[in-house]
């Protein structure tokens, strides 16, 4: 099995639960090396991350181990691991699970890497985590600051595409990310890991697994860490950030089901750096006067940001959610499968602006959002000779409220948060979504399934202007900057949502397999920009059509090939009814756009274990993503590319065992390349054809693992890590996109603006197993 470095997502998930770990089967430097080999796998999100699981599937589905989750680094958020997958591309200002990230799947997009321009789609892939759902109803978004510590998962299980009925929810409308914790064990055990680096970075993960007790199993799970940007302001503000995450789960086991307790509470805040000139822009300096250096990367510096003094902004997010799931076999045939759970959201934008040292322009935001839900789903599944019958729903209600203030506390205005003096709103949506699925996995023949299956959806929004109520003594001096300014609506739709896939094995290390599904959901109805703040609640629903299909190679324990999974698919998914909400910094709506999108492309993935001591995985995507309609202001940008989805990704990795003087030392080494992407032009509130250059990071990684021999009791062995991400300090940026002006002034309309991406970067690490 490999260590710290990459693995088969199948070694790293038995399929069978309880199994002894051996000596060579423990990953080194990893936190929770032994999970793997002594995880209760009565969870379905557990068994799913298995390459049996993967081969047998009719959907294209790529597992991220925590092998290859490392290759994200120990300070590495969801976002970062995520980059490691076919198809994903990932833009954001910083390092670390900390702060935002913009993802990207297959082209289609979820988070907000808090970047103007370019956000076309978000919030249509849906997230879960242990099987819950973490996207907000109303929004459509979940940020990866959610899920902060990689060290408490056990995997990541990502399906492109809309999926099978029984796993889809509310916004599936490209795919789905599945984060899967570590589960609760057999055996009783624990883990620590400890971690410094560049940017004064620290970070400590830690699970703790008691073992079945009484057919009771509990896990406790948690991490925190800490750490400056490598962007420095001339004032010396480095852009802290810090990020946590605890998880706790306990399984009751029974003769026919387990029931499960589960709780998760995260948070990740990071200081947000403004976006930088490529090159040198008149007027643009690094405090906005006329006498200040010109700000840009050619001229300030390449990692430079804005002195703390003239502007910052605070981005939190947090989460934390309660949910049980029961599964009951009532008899030979029939099986009963339930889930409740809620969860509570929060977002925190605290922004000052003085740029340009007016105090006019002198402004604050405070932005506090949150959004509640709770929900329940239920389903039976009926085991027949030929097939597997599955048939229930789920109902969920959310409330969210937009609440956002913009304010001036100096003189003549002495405005605050709670009586804000420019453009404020408190708006509230509640929803309630309703879906109720059937499907068949048929089977005539052992190496054939086919699953057909439909879904009725029923979506319900019901709007109330609170801006009045909420702030009253700013209703009272400033009415006009209230930006909830349409009465209360509501609106309800009804749907219909076709699947089938299929999985053929003539020979058994080969299967064919292909994948058709509708989904619809709901444009983003809150926040800046979103429908009701300017817009009539007028609108149909988003939708899509999912093509894929492809082969997959399988073998196990086979000559130079062990735990060996190829995949190749081909997909081709049409995006229609796209509503895109077009609005400036300081959340105004200034128009929005029509869209109709077209993603095509082919993904490959390859994992092996090579000569049980050589791991290699490699990743690949190629994709054209183009509008084949694209209309604002009454103007056509029909044909040109989606901004912000790369041409090409690819990435590759290998590792090699070796044992030394009675530990086991283990070199990695592994590449991750990004083509070019179109940019979003905010001068148009359109794409471009302008393209962002393409970049690649090399990154090496050292470990050494170092059995205890006994000399300190429970202690199993000792692991050091070493990582250095973009080894060659190769300078290049995750993001840009052609300004219009509005954020920095001076003559910066039409200007490329951007956002670099990390320098060389070293982290240490120590960990230690029970």
């Amino acid at each position: 099995m490999a260590a710290a470095g990459f693995l088969s997502a199948g070694m790293a998930y038995a399929d069978t639960a309880v199994t002894a770990p051996t000596q060579s089967s423990i990953s080194v430097g990893e936190v929770s090396a032994a999970i793997s080999a002594t995880s209760d796998l009565g969870s379905k999100e557990a068994k799913s991350l298995t390459q049996k699981h993967n081969f047998s599937s009719g959907q294209s589905i790529k597992v991220l181990d925590k092998a290859q989750m490392a290759a994200a680094g120990p300070l590495g958020g969801s976002a970062q691991a995520l980059s490691y997958a076919p198809g994903v591309g990932v833009s954001g200002y910083g390092s670390s699970g900390a702060t935002k990230t913009s993802i990207s799947i297959n082209g289609i997009k979820q988070g907000w890497g808090g970047f103007s321009g370019g956000q076309i789609d978000d919030g249509s892939l849906s997230v879960t985590f242990d099987g819950v759902p973490m996207v907000d109803p109303s929004t459509g978004l979940w940020q990866s600051p959610q899920v902060p510590q990689t060290g408490i998962l056990q995997g990541i299980g990502i399906t492109y595409g809309p999926g099978n009925p029984e796993n889809r929810w509310y916004n599936n409308i490209g795919g789905q990310i599945d984060f899967v914790p570590l589960q609760p064990t057999a055996k009783p055990g624990g883990d620590i890991k400890l971690t410094y680096g560049s940017y004064d970075a620290k970070n400590i993960v830690f699970n703790i697994r008691t073992g079945s007790i009484d057919g009771w199993s509990t896990i406790l799970a948690g991490g925190a860490g800490s750490s400056n940007s490598y962007r420095q302001s001339p004032d010396g503000f480095n852009n802290p950030s810090y990020s946590y995450a605890w998880f706790l789960k306990t399984r009751k086991t029974f003769s026919n089901g387990d029931f499960s307790v589960g709780a998760y509470l995260a948070k990740g805040s990071g200081y947000r750096p403004v976006p930088i000139p490529v090159n040198s822009i008149a007027g643009v300096t690094l405090d906005g006067t006329a006498n200040s250096p010109l700000y840009s990367q050619t001229a300030s510096g390449y990692y430079s940001s804005l002195p703390n003094s003239v502007w910052f902004k605070q981005d939190s997010n947090s989460t934390w959610l309660l949910y049980s799931k029961l599964n009951v076999d009532l008899d030979k045939t029939w099986s009963l499968h339930n889930m409740i759970w809620y969860r509570y959201g929060h977002r925190l934008h605290f922004h000052y602006n003085n740029y340009g040292l007016s105090n006019p322009s002198n402004l604050y935001e405070y932005n506090n959002p949150h959004d509640s839900v709770y929900g329940d789903k239920l389903f039976l599944t009926a085991k027949l000779p030929y097939n597997e019958v599955s048939f229930g729903g789920f109902f969920l209600n959310s409330d969210y409220n937009t609440r956002n203030a913009f304010y001036n506390t100096n003189a003549p205005y002495y405005g605050s948060r709670l009586v804000p003096n420019a453009h404020y709103r408190s708006d509230y949506f509640q929803q309630t979504d309703l879906a109720a699925f059937v499907q068949d996995r048929i089977s005539p023949m052992s190496n054939l399934h086919i699953t057909p299956g439909v879904r009725v959806i029923n979506y319900q929004t019901r709007y109330t202007p609170s801006g009045q109520s909420d702030f009253p003594q700013a209703y009272a001096l400033y009415p006009h900057n209230n930006q909830g300014v349409l009465p209360a609506a509501s609106v309800s739709f009804t749907q219909v949502e076709p699947s089938l896939d299929f999985n053929w094995r003539p020979i058994p290390w080969l299967a064919v397999f292909a994948s058709y599904a509708q989904a619809y959901k709901e444009p983003q109805v809150g926040g800046g920009g979103g429908l009701y703040q300017k817009k009539a609640p007028i609108y149909n629903l988003e939708h899509s059509a999912d093509y894929n299909a492809g082969v997959k190679v399988h073998f196990d324990n086979a000559a130079f090939l062990h735990h060996f999974l190829f995949t190749a698919s081909f997909y081709h998914l049409h995006y229609t009814n796209q509503y895109i909400p077009l609005y400036d910094s300081n959340g105004n709506y200034i128009g929005d756009a029509n869209g109709d999108s077209v993603y095509q492309g082919v993904n490959l993935a390859l994992d092996d274990e090579i000569l049980y001591n050589l791991d290699l995985f490699m990743n690949a995507n190629f994709e054209k993503a183009v509008f084949d309609h694209y209309v604002t202001g009454g103007v056509s940008y029909d044909g040109l590319p989606v901004s912000n989805v790369p041409n090409k990704t690819f990435n590759i990795g290998v590792t090699y065992r070796l044992p030394l003087a009675g530990t086991v030392l283990q070199p990695r080494l592994w590449y991750q390349y990004v083509g070019a992407q179109g940019m979003f032009n905010n001068n148009t509130g359109a794409p471009s054809a302008d393209k962002m250059p393409a970049y690649g990071t090399l990154n090496l990684g050292i470990d050494e693992k170092i059995p205890s021999v006994g000399l300190v009791p429970f202690l199993r062995h000792v692991d050091l890590n070493l990582n250095i991400l973009n080894l060659t300090n190769n300078h290049y940026n995750e993001f840009q996109y052609i300004s219009s002006g509005g954020l920095l002034g001076g003559d910066s309309a039409g200007q490329v603006l951007a956002l670099p991406g990390a320098p060389i970067t070293v982290y240490g690490s120590i960990s230690a197993h029970f």
